[in-house]
């Protein structure tokens, strides 16, 4: 028979557990409101999330009680993610998506600097090597129809020798 001290307990830690769960879930929401995602790959992070909310509950579950699962451990569940979302959901929210928006800002601005030294390889160094490729292109063409000319006016005055 457990005592009301480890039921007080187990319940305590699975209040906790679904504050995490609402954490995780604000995350989540977060992240998908960042990232506007369609079709399979929403599915994809609607299973990424389940699988994590089961291993926090399953993780609660067996930290506190050895998994022994009583109404009381739902109920922790179930009173600590309404905790979280009465309480600290709308700021963990904002938190949150200024947090994504500021590493996407950060990546943005990084990837400029990276694109900058290569558009400059490009203009200063590789453009002109194709410009400069295409003309001899041109002029590679341009010599051989007068090699071709030039070849055709010595066969036909060979021709005319032979008469």
């Amino acid at each position: 028979m457990e005592t009301v001290h480890f039921q007080v307990y187990v319940f305590s830690i699975t209040v906790y557990g679904g504050i995490i769960i609402g954490l995780a879930y604000d995350m989540y929401r977060a992240i998908k409101g960042v990232h506007r995602t369609k079709g399979l790959i929403t599915s994809l992070w609607d299973i990424l999330f389940l699988l994590m909310t089961l291993m926090i509950a399953v993780w609660a579950i067996f930290s506190s009680n050895y998994g022994d699962l009583r109404i009381y451990v739902f109920i922790g569940f179930v009173v600590g993610f309404f905790l979280y979302e009465r309480i600290i959901s709308k700021i963990a929210v904002a938190l949150f998506s200024y947090i994504l928006q500021s590493i996407r800002a950060a990546v943005k601005r990084g990837s400029r600097l990276i694109i900058l030294p290569l558009r400059f390889l490009w203009y200063f160094i590789v453009r002109p090597f194709s410009i400069i490729r295409e003309y001899l292109k041109k002029l590679l063409r341009d010599a051989k129809k007068y090699y071709k000319l030039i070849i055709k006016r010595d066969n036909h005055k060979e021709d005319e020798k032979r008469l």
